[in-house]
């Protein structure tokens, strides 16, 4: 028969495992997610973005180099300088001259200002006197400027208002004398394709800003949709550092997403170049990652958990037989027969079932271990244990007392049969001759018998039992004595 035990709950020893591995499990990933999101960031802002942006520069630069080249070829023109000098006579020469520059070289516009005339020269004729110290203060500017030329985005009164990129350079005479401005333009169209083939070539949104916040040119899908920085939700808390910085890296929000942002300042055209980013974009898969690696890592934490728990519980099983295992001979111990004891105890009241208990000791035992020795006593124990096992029925709870002494809880057994058992074991443990004297007698067990009677606890029947016992060993041993 399995010997009862006390199971102790797993649940929490369980959960705690399971508390500690989820706990670890996700801190672990958490922390991975967290410092791959940093790192990206920190690669989109520090190289990707201002790489790009340095492309572009560098394209606008490369854009703007061969009209300022012939820019300053024109000013450099003995035939444009000449014909100043001579009095501008025959202006159309002029005009014939700044058309073929616009189409020879594919530029938008050509022009030329007389300092002398204030005539404003245009390839398609003399258009106005340029007079207007507002409308015209430009030009003014450039005169007065030390710099040989400037790059100037402005709108084209002679063609429309088009925005246009203008490359005004200063005409001197042979000894350094102002004669004018000359230049060419370019249509600011041709900027916005650019913004189109970066924004395909990039995947990025571009902005172009003004000195003031204004936003002059944007890509299809800038986040930003308002004209003025500094008054956009999200970018205009940076707005002012963007604008007095020359070059930085920055990070805001705007509707419920985090954009990475680069900027750089154009001197050329007065303008920010800004490259933006959704973070989304770029920590998208690593996101993805996280999620999967979550289930998977939930996943094989369950499985550890199970495993954990059948481990618990196969451990504690184990710890639970031994704690009521006697191990010298496999059998119950006395907290086992405690356990059993008052179960018995609760349920003969309610139930109305007799038990006994009968409590067995080897006689002259000391006198074994003194003669044959401590091994040749344990030796002696198993086989009274196994004399025993084999007498009593399935129903019995046999267990080891302690050194020398075995008790057995017998279920539905009243007195009479618990001393018939009882007689039955003392005489196998005679007739088995386990061990002889060295006086030629064989080994044999005194016993005291009691059943149950009513009101009574544990203490009272072993009492009666071990005094019973006493009894047959004072009445000269291999005897059974009833109480």
């Amino acid at each position: 028969m399995k010997l009862p035990k006390e199971l102790p709950s797993r649940l929490r020893m369980t959960a705690i495992v399971a508390g500690i591995l989820l706990v670890g499990f996700l801190a672990a990933n958490t922390l991975s997610f967290f410092a791959s999101r940093e790192s990206i960031r920190n690669s989109v802002l520090e190289n990707e973005l201002p790489l790009i942006s340095d492309n572009i520069y560098s394209a606008i630069q490369g854009d703007l180099l061969v009209p300022a080249f012939i820019a300053g070829l024109m000013a450099n023109d003995t035939f444009l300088k000449d014909w100043i000098l001579s009095g501008e006579s025959d202006p159309a020469r002029a005009v014939r001259y700044l058309d073929n520059i616009r189409g020879n070289y594919g530029v938008f516009t050509a022009f030329f200002i007389s300092e002398q005339t204030r005539n404003y020269y245009h390839f398609s004729g003399i258009t106005r006197q340029v007079t207007d110290p507002v409308l015209d203060a430009w030009y003014f500017r450039v005169r007065d400027m030390a710099e040989p030329f400037e790059i100037n985005v402005d709108f084209n009164r002679e063609q429309g208002n088009a925005l246009t990129v203008f490359v005004n350079q200063k005409v001197l005479d042979y000894n350094g004398k102002f004669l004018g401005v000359t230049g060419v333009g370019l249509n600011f169209n041709a900027v916005t394709d650019a913004i189109s083939h970066y924004e395909k070539e990039f995947g990025r949104g571009l902005y172009f800003v003004d000195r003031a916040g204004m936003i002059k040119v944007r890509s299809a899908d800038a986040a930003i949709r308002e004209d003025d920085i500094t008054a956009a939700p999200g970018v205009k808390d940076i707005a002012e550092d963007i604008m007095a910085d020359k070059k930085g890296a920055f990070t805001y929000e705007h509707n419920g997403e985090t954009y990475l942002l680069s900027s750089r300042f154009v001197p050329e055209i007065g303008w920010h170049v800004i490259v933006e980013q959704r973070e989304a974009d770029r920590v998208g898969a690593i996101r993805q990652s996280f999620l999967i690696s979550t289930l998977v890592g939930l996943g094989i934490t369950l499985v550890l958990v199970v495993i954990i728990g059948f481990a618990i519980r196969q451990y504690e099983g184990q710890l639970n037989l031994l704690a009521v295992t006697d191990r010298l001979t496999g059998i119950g111990n006395r907290r086992a027969f405690d356990v059993s004891l008052e179960q018995a105890l609760r349920r003969t009241p309610r139930e109305k079932i007799p038990f006994s208990v009968i409590l067995f000791d080897i006689d002259h035992f000391k006198q074994i271990n003194d003669s044959y020795g401590h091994i040749a006593g344990d030796k002696v124990i198993n086989d009274v244990t196994q004399v025993i096992s084999g007498r009593i029925r399935d129903a019995d709870i046999f267990c080891r007392w302690g050194g020398e002494e075995f008790i057995v809880l017998a279920y539905n057994c009243a007195e009479p049969a618990a001393q018939e058992l009882a007689e039955k074991i003392r005489a196998a443990v005679y007739d088995a001759k386990v061990i002889l004297h060295s006086s030629g007698a064989p080994l044999t067990v005194s016993a005291g018998v009691t059943a149950y009677h009513d009101g009574d606890d544990s203490n009272s029947i072993l009492g009666r039992a071990d005094s019973a016992l006493y009894t047959a060993k004072a009445e000269g041993r291999n005897k059974v004595v009833i109480r």
